[in-house]
């Protein structure tokens, strides 16, 4: 399996809960690509994602106390990892909050995930990379990638450079394809003046 399954409960038809889980996709899509079952936890005001590692502990991430409605509204991330059945036995990995020790890094994934990354704990190594393919009006191309990482690093990497084409280079989304059966995400993007990318994450082979 490419991909970890989605959580099982009834929740997963409440208008709130699916808000939520599609809102922060981006943070969630790169943890089941690790192979964690991934799930929002909701109660009251104090809103968090928990990740499942399978060996008797899990992640928490918030930002700070809780995740804001809306993820623009995100300063930073803060991740801890709990033993599942006390978790009073939990360790911060990660605290990237206008308080925290990792504040610099704000709300950029990458630093995020590479902290998550280097975790002990089981999950996919499939080496991915990310690769964009520019499309000019007239018929030009030109392709970029970046190094070859893991999973999660590489997804979330996706997710990052997709959100710099829409906020800083003025690209519109044209399709988002996350869970492709067999395969890995993908997204198209275009200017007003008819320039193209395509954002893929692809298995290295070397």
């Amino acid at each position: 399996m490419t991909i970890a399954a989605l959580p099982d409960h009834n929740r997963r038809t409440d208008p709130q809960w699916l808000n939520l889980f599609n809102r922060y996709r981006h943070v969630i899509t790169p943890l089941r690509y690790n192979g964690w079952t991934t799930d929002i936890e909701i109660s009251g005001a104090e809103n968090h994602l928990r990740a499942d590692l399978g060996d008797g502990t899990e992640l928490i991430i918030a930002s700070g106390n809780s995740l804001p409605l809306d993820p623009s509204e995100v300063t930073g991330w803060s991740v801890v990892r709990q033993d599942i059945e006390d978790p009073a036995r939990h360790t911060v990995l990660y605290d990237s909050t206008p308080e925290g020790p990792h504040r610099h890094h704000g709300s950029s994934l990458i630093p995020m995930f590479g902290r998550i990354e280097v975790l002990d704990a089981p999950k996919s190594v499939t080496p991915l990379y990310v690769s964009a393919t520019y499309t000019a009006p007239y018929g030009m191309q030109s392709h970029q990638s970046t190094g070859v990482e893991t999973p999660g690093a590489a997804v979330a990497r996706f997710f990052e450079f997709s959100r710099q084409l829409v906020n800083t280079m003025g690209y519109k989304p044209l399709l988002e394809r996350l869970e492709p059966k067999g395969g890995y995400p993908s997204a198209q993007f275009e200017t007003e003046s008819g320039r193209q990318v395509t954002v893929r994450v692809m298995r290295s082979y070397d």
